[in-house]
């Protein structure tokens, strides 16, 4: 037979053969089975899944655990951040013990990954730090969920407590985000803290008015209040003298949810019982003292005259 025609039915069933039955001819295919599908795989595998599964009952235990205990002693938007960084932790275990199981080498992954921490730390100098910070504000307790606070000339109701920062609804309904870093640096007041809370008085009158007079009605106006505590007592003070008055300090303690009412009661009814008793307040004024006229200067011999 001819070579050429030879070759050329060789090549023809060769493109007609399917490509799996030539990879079958020079792999086996109990060898591909067997390679894949060994004892020692099934093995491993039933192995990671089994510490998959195991990992997240555990940890859902832990945090169903975590969760309760915070719903117990604090409140549930402030231990948030606690919730949040046990999940974190947890899936970081679920992950290494999974790797584990499989045979990973975990020692050439930290290394690697602990050099993308680093670079990672770098870019992220300040999420890290509100994250820690977070940590500091939840552990003092200096204030929780539903708190009035001021920091920095800022107040409102602190609406959240969250792994990055603190939100605050103010008064007036606006939304005041302070980052976590920010806020443990700076000065914090809790108003709402305790129980009972006093309003303090700054009042300047003439120089002219009986103090003891304007005390006894200071006192009379705080009795007729009826939100204002008899226990504590109010508070009298003259602060001393000032450049347009008598400096007046007047402190009324009222109970901690009735101070804002107290605070606009108080006021009003005090510039009413001056006004009817003929107290004035004091402003600054000024004295303006005519200056007396200067003799006027002989006047000069006119340039150019003609001397005789």
């Amino acid at each position: 037979m001819d070579p050429s025609t030879v070759a050329a039915e060789t090549a023809a069933r060769t493109e007609a053969t399917p490509f799996s039955s030539r990879l079958g001819e020079i792999i086996p295919k109990n060898a591909i089975f067997d390679s894949l599908f060994t004892v020692d795989a099934a093995i491993k595998a039933a192995r990671v899944a089994l510490a998959f599964v195991l990992g997240l009952i555990l940890v859902g235990l832990v945090i169903t655990v975590l969760k309760r205990l915070i719903k117990k002693r604090t409140d549930p938007r402030t231990g948030g951040l606690v919730i949040k960084v046990a999940q974190y932790l947890g899936f970081a275990f679920i992950i290494i013990s999974t790797l584990e199981a499989a045979d990973v080498n975990l020692s050439a992954l930290l290394g690697a990954a602990g050099i993308a921490g680093i670079a990672i730390g770098f870019a992220a100098q300040t999420s890290v730090s509100n994250f820690i910070s977070g940590f500091f504000i939840v552990s003092e307790k200096t204030f929780t969920h539903g708190d009035v606070i001021n920091v920095d000339g800022k107040t409102g109701l602190v609406y959240s407590i969250d792994a990055m920062s603190v939100k605050l609804r103010t008064f007036d309904n606006q939304l005041i985000r302070i980052p976590n870093e920010t806020l443990i640096k700076s000065n914090v007041s809790n108003i709402t803290r305790f129980p009972v809370r006093r309003l303090n008085m700054d009042i300047l009158v003439t120089y002219d008015t009986d103090v003891e007079r304007a005390r006894a009605i200071l006192m009379d106006v705080a009795a007729e209040d009826p939100n204002a505590l008899r226990n504590p007592e109010p508070v009298f003070m003259m602060t001393g003298f000032k450049d347009s008055g008598i400096g007046l300090f007047f402190g009324v303690w009222f109970a901690t949810a009735e101070w804002f009412d107290g605070n606009n009661d108080m006021y009003i009814a005090v510039k009413k019982r001056f006004d009817a008793e003929g107290i004035e307040f004091a402003y600054p004024t000024m004295t303006v003292l005519p200056r007396p006229a200067l003799p006027v200067p002989n006047a000069s011999p006119a340039r150019g005259k003609n001397r005789s």
